[in-house]
């Protein structure tokens, strides 16, 4: 049996479903890799819209899966028995995302799939659905018990591995400490590991202009970065820093290091994304299991336009059927 991989259908209201559908029919692919956790409603009426013929086959039991045969997999989140608006803010769409993601949890923690790959959710219709769990890390990290996650974003350019995420920048700053660094940088080495780098050069951001200038514009790097770089060093790693923050992303472009230790969201996600957006991949590290997704949004702007530009998908399947072969 090949490795499979469950996608989840993402918010219904925002490019998810059409990413699939585009995906379904990409012939780089093999139907038989995937299980689709969703609506049946939604994904038929997806692939009505462009024409595709490709029979929908229900999974009704974990037991009775049928790898073999050239039919879309799809265990149904729950039938579709509400309004919605294409790129609108739903609280029904909002927990029908939640709840096809925690199926596919359960599919990945009993091993009936390797991996998942999710279509984009939106905070705003989650937090509109009571889910006090803002984002997919924080989701997948509480539902599989796993202390140690982070965000990893992937692009043909550079690595950055978060700290912090989801979180205020006061209070992303505020929970910094040598621990958490520490940790992340531990993240950095298997993430590389993945890749095929093996000694892999890390590269630590700082947190203050010029990363401290030794303590003359601020005190962090003394007080809990360098530690955390010099912890790392004495357990084996490669690990250089703390980099001043407007110099270390050049560096990894120029691959004078391999991967990025960055603090907060911003201070990674900014140049990660402004190397351009749909060409990256958001990968989950520290799972019992494989997880990517896209480097994008909902993009409720074009939902429902058959527009939406499919290739950040692609590349995160195709991420996930490498990281896959490299944990087997």
């Amino acid at each position: 049996m090949k490795p499979q991989i469950g996608i989840t259908m993402g918010d219904p209201a925002g490019v998810g479903p059409e990413l699939i559908v585009k995906l379904l029919q990409n012939k780089n692919f093999d139907l038989s890799d995937f299980i689709i956790f969703g609506s049946y409603k939604i994904l038929k009426n997806e692939l009505n819209k462009y024409k595709i013929n490709i029979p929908i086959k229900k999974i009704t039991s974990e037991k009775l899966i049928d790898y073999s045969s050239n039919t879309i997999k799809l265990f149904e989140t729950r039938e579709i028995n509400f309004n919605y608006n294409m790129g609108e803010i739903n609280p029904d769409c909002g927990k029908m995302a939640y709840e096809s993601i925690l199926n596919a949890i359960d599919f990945a923690k009993k091993g009936i799939v390797k991996g998942i790959v999710t279509a984009p959710i939106n905070k705003e219709s989650l937090k509109l659905a009571s889910i006090d769990l803002i984002g997919h890390t924080e989701i997948l990290s509480q539902k599989t018990k796993s202390k140690d996650v982070f965000m990893l974003m992937v692009n043909d350019d550079i690595k950055v591995i978060l700290c912090t995420i989801h979180v205020p920048l006061l209070k992303a700053i505020l929970s910094l400490n040598e621990s958490l660094i520490y940790k992340t940088i531990n993240g950095a080495n298997i993430a590389c590991q993945h890749f095929g780098i093996r000694r892999p050069k890390i590269g630590v951001s700082g947190l203050n202009p010029h990363a401290g200038e030794n303590g003359t514009m601020g005190e962090e790097e003394e007080i809990f970065i360098k530690p955390a770089i010099a912890t790392a060093i004495n357990s084996g790693l490669n690990v250089l820093g703390p980099i001043s923050p407007d110099v270390i992303y050049s560096m990894a472009r120029e691959k004078k290091i391999d991967i990025v230790v960055s603090l907060y969201h911003d201070q990674g996600l900014i140049p990660f994304k402004y190397l351009g957006i749909g060409n990256g991949v958001n990968i989950t590290i520290g799972l019992p299991f494989v997880r990517t997704s896209p480097d994008h949004g909902t993009a409720f702007d074009i939902a429902g336009k058959g527009i939406a530009n499919p290739e950040s998908f692609f590349r995160a399947v195709k991420y996930a059927q490498k990281m896959i072969v490299s944990d087997i």
